[in-house]
């Protein structure tokens, strides 16, 4: 069987060699005849090697000999396409219909050229007439259904989805526009069913499980949404978006156990998949398996150097191991990357600190509350990280701080009572707690999370009493 055109090295070279000749030609004014087969040839070799400039000149010569040839036109047109000049491309398109009135393929594109330049109404005008002239009639529909979609006729795009959807009731690409279409208009249980009756014909096609599955986790029926994927695997045993999206669902729910297990089986059909890679990781990490999360963090970075995500687990798993110097490493990694990531900055400041580096530390810190002086985490695990070191009075002071760049974050409020309280500074602690009882009463809990033992307090419980009747 012949290869294609572009698929063997034998064609490439002949083409490149036509192409040689035809250059040689207009450098020595001297034409000669050429067959409409190698014009192709040649329009194809500069048009994958994006030399739009030569391909355009092919074109101009080789219309002066075939001044009636629609194809030549044809290519022209979806020449001033490609580089973006849809004006002149229209006017060419007007001249290969002239020639071919009735071809299909050109119609279709016309149709494509106004739709990219926003004149949807011309566009259906087509498309209207190409529906009566193909031979699959629900492929005009779904493009007249996208067209309605994109300029906000909401029924008509419906009505365009179910004509094609009733002349092939098979026709797969139909029912996902129309189920797409209802779910962008909340309507997912009607998705629902429309997937259901044609699962009752077809029960065998793995996309529509999936996308059955895909439309029960956005109602968040996440039981249906996994049994689904399972049809679909059990179906297409290779189906890696299956995996990947059961895989995600399952860390949703905390079923770390089940999503690594799902994760493991996506691996196994695309090994260097570096989502998936880093995924496994997360898993691991999150059943306190650092070892191996590690080794699967260090696949992912091998796979992508700029993998921020996975330098940052790299980082988190070494700190919880205790290993501080290693995990201020791959938190500098991803430092590089992301100099402004304020979660970064302030593990590199933590670590840093616990390495009692703390000029470097503080300078860390620093960088995190510039970057972001508004970010919670940044005040709370600071203050905390100092309070439990014996540096309670710098913890107050960096959460007061932390107030008055943020007098409405309540937690805040309740961290810094915790330890004036705690220290003996009930007066000023008492007044903390009662503003973060005003900002947010019933999260007063939080309190207890910082210093348990102030669940005996009189004081305290006392006043969460008041305030909470």
């Amino acid at each position: 069987m012949q290869e294609p055109f572009g698929h063997s090295e034998y064609g490439e070279q002949r083409a490149r060699s036509s192409a040689q000749a035809f250059e040689r030609m207009i450098r020595e004014d001297d034409f000669f005849f050429m067959d409409l087969s190698t014009i192709d040839e040649i329009y194809h070799y500069y048009v994958g090697n994006r030399q739009w400039k030569k391909a355009q000149q092919l074109l101009d010569f080789a219309l002066q000999s075939y001044p009636a040839s629609s194809e030549l036109y044809y290519k022209q047109s979806r020449l001033y396409f490609d580089t973006d000049r849809y004006k002149q491309a229209l006017n060419c398109l007007d001249l290969a219909l002239q020639y071919s009135p009735l071809n299909t393929e050109y119609m279709f594109f016309q149709a494509d050229i106004y739709t990219q330049t926003e004149q949807y109404e011309e566009a259906l005008h087509v498309l209207e007439a190409l529906k009566e002239l193909h031979t699959h009639p629900e492929e005009v529909l779904i493009q007249m259904g996208n067209i309605a979609q994109a300029c906000g006729k909401g029924e008509a795009c419906e009505d365009f989805y179910r004509q094609a959807l009733s002349l092939s009731p098979n026709y797969e690409e139909a029912l996902y526009e129309l189920a797409f279409y209802l779910e962008s208009c909340q309507r997912q249980e009607e998705g629902i069913r429309l997937y259901e009756a044609y699962l009752d014909d077809y029960p065998y096609s793995h996309n529509v499980w999936y996308n059955l599955g895909m439309i029960y986790r956005s109602i968040n029926n996440f039981d249906k949404a996994l049994e689904a994927f399972d049809f679909s695997l059990v179906i297409k045993e290779d189906f890696l978006s299956a995996y990947f999206n059961k895989g995600m669902l399952l860390i949703e729910q905390e079923r770390h156990a089940d999503a690594l297990q799902t994760f493991l089986n996506a691996s196994s059909i695309d090994p260097k998949d570096v989502h998936i890679l880093y995924h496994i990781a997360e898993c691991y990490e999150n059943l306190n398996m650092f070892r191996d999360s590690v080794r699967y963090y260090m696949l992912a970075t091998k796979e992508d150097n700029s993998f921020f995500d996975a330098w940052v687990g790299l980082g988190y798993c070494m700190e919880r191991c205790d290993k501080y110097l290693e995990a201020v490493h791959f938190y500098r990694k991803a430092y590089d990357i992301d100099k402004e990531n304020t979660e970064v900055c302030l593990a590199i400041a933590i670590c840093e600190y616990k390495l009692g580096n703390k000029v470097c530390s503080y300078q860390f810190l620093e960088e995190a509350v510039t970057n972001n002086p508004h970010e919670q985490q940044v005040w709370q695990d600071w203050a905390e990280l100092l309070y439990e070191n014996g540096s309670s009075q710098g913890a107050i002071s960096f959460l007061e701080e932390g107030i008055r760049a943020n007098p409405d974050f309540y937690a805040l409020f309740y961290q810094c009572a915790a330890y004036c309280i705690s220290m003996g500074k009930e007066t000023i602690g008492y007044t903390y707690l009662e503003n973060a009882l005003l900002i947010d009463y019933p999260n007063h809990y939080t309190l207890f999370h910082y210093v348990p033992r102030l669940k005996k307090d009189r004081m305290v419980v006392d006043l969460i009493k008041q305030y909470g009747g």
